[in-house]
């Protein structure tokens, strides 16, 4: 890599711009899912490291009785060899084992100022990527070489927007006022690695914090979207019932049905009441109970998840789903267990970097349109993130880039146009010279 002669931010990041789509499509083909990403945290902490970045790891940045939905020992071990045969190196990986992955990279300029945090997704789906031709990463030989993992939702894609700024930061150090601190956070599609994150202390020192999605409500490149509101609070839970077996024919009555149990539930769930002061949504996305034909199921197991839009709505169908899941235990005889499992609250961009984004965005030529307002109407839990910024007077903004998605979020045809990259870190660049201008 030769270092980059020119200091203008669109210049230096276009300059860049085809090793950011190397980094994101080595990132594509070795995905990983929650708690699992040490491909995508060895090569971030590899690269982070190169470019002068003091990069902190696993206990450093993640409360380890945070994470919710650890995978079991045996799937975190593999998928860390796996990581490691595919050419990370152990040095950058090892305080990530056990599923403690993510990576905080600072760097501080020689002039006062703000701490300013990038807050960039790691984590891929558990998806199986399309193979057919028709493909692009199938048809180009960058599709996922992990079976039934792929990233599906543009987080790779998210991970060189970061990767891209952050060398850029570091061949022009002289422009920085204060700190820039890079969070690329685990375990975003279970909704869980920015509590870990957060429990941990890793915003409590930020001013300004920075975040973003690719393709979501904007499908072409070139647009962008700064006032996006209508974050939903969501709730997400493990439920398990245990009762007792018997044989279904000769003494069902010495049975108790913890799958008739998890019916009445699921039954019940969907008629909770909407609220009338705004949309809230449950739904219930895994329910497994039984042995064998002959078998009373003893045991059932239940992922349910709520939203609102509002923290206080949410809390409302939390509530309610309690009260009935409660209700089926006790009607079926049952012992009723119910664990978290992931987190997101409500929150809203500042008004003010709304306004200063706007006003930047109107001087890029790569911004074709600014959509004047884009409603989210789904959880992410960078928000979990921004409200621990705010309550402590900082400000934070989410960005939505625009791209194609061929195929929708969470598909296994997903793609996306990498021009996406260069645009987002082209913006963000900008943004943080405006952010300091006046510092």
């Amino acid at each position: 890599m030769k270092p980059c002669t020119v200091h203008r931010p669109e210049e230096a990041i276009a300059y860049h711009y085809p090793e950011a789509v190397e980094w994101r499509r080595a990132l594509h083909r070795f995905p990983q899912p929650s708690w699992l990403e040490f491909y995508a945290t060895g090569l971030v902490a590899e690269k982070l490291s190169e470019w002068g970045y003091e990069v902190l790891l696993g206990r450093d940045i993640i409360t380890p009785g945070e994470r919710l939905l650890l995978p079991p020992p045996e799937k975190l071990a593999a998928e860390y060899e796996r990581a490691l045969k595919a050419g990370v190196k152990e040095k950058f990986l090892a305080p990530a084992k056990g599923g403690l992955t993510g990576v905080v990279g600072i760097l501080r300029g020689a002039q006062p100022g703000p701490v300013v945090g990038f807050r960039f997704d790691i984590d891929a789906n558990e998806v199986t990527e399309a193979s057919e031709d028709f493909h692009r990463p199938a048809r180009e030989g960058f599709a996922s070489r992990n079976p039934g993992y792929a990233h599906m939702c543009g987080h790779d894609a998210h991970t060189a927007i970061g990767l891209l700024l952050a060398l850029y930061f570091a061949e022009n150090r002289d422009k920085i006022r204060g700190t820039v601190k890079f969070l690329f956070q685990p375990a975003e599609e279970t909704l869980g690695g920015a509590v870990a994150m957060v429990e941990r202390g890793v915003v409590d020192d930020v001013d300004y914090l920075l975040g973003c999605h690719v393709g979501i409500n904007l499908k072409k490149i070139g647009q962008i979207a700064l006032n996006v509101h209508s974050f939903m609070a969501l709730s997400r839970f493990e439920v398990i019932y245990t009762g007792r077996p018997a044989h279904a024919a000769l003494r069902p009555d010495e049975g108790r049905n913890a799958m008739l149990g998890a019916c009445t539930a699921v039954t019940n769930l969907y008629a909770i009441a909407r609220h009338g002061l705004g949309a809230s949504r449950i739904n219930v996305g895994i329910l497994q109970s039984g042995i064998a034909w002959n078998v009373i199921p003893a045991r059932a197991y239940l992922r349910v998840e709520t939203r609102g839009v509002s923290d206080e709505i949410n809390e409302y169908m939390v509530q309610r789903v309690r009260q009935i899941l409660e209700g089926a235990a006790r009607m079926h005889d049952l012992a009723l267990e119910v664990k978290p499992a992931g987190t997101a609250v409500c929150a809203r961009n500042s008004p003010d970097m709304v306004r200063l984004a706007t006003e930047v965005a109107r001087t890029l030529p790569s911004v074709e349109e600014i959509v004047e307002e884009s409603p989210f109407n789904a959880s992410e839990d960078f928000t979990v993130m921004m409200k621990r910024v705010q309550e402590r007077g900082g400000k934070a903004l989410y960005v939505l880039f625009g791209t194609p998605v061929y195929g929708g979020h969470h598909s296994s045809t997903f793609d996306l146009d990498e021009k996406v990259v260069q645009n987002g870190a082209e913006f963000f660049a900008a943004l943080y010279d405006a952010l300091v201008k006046d510092v």
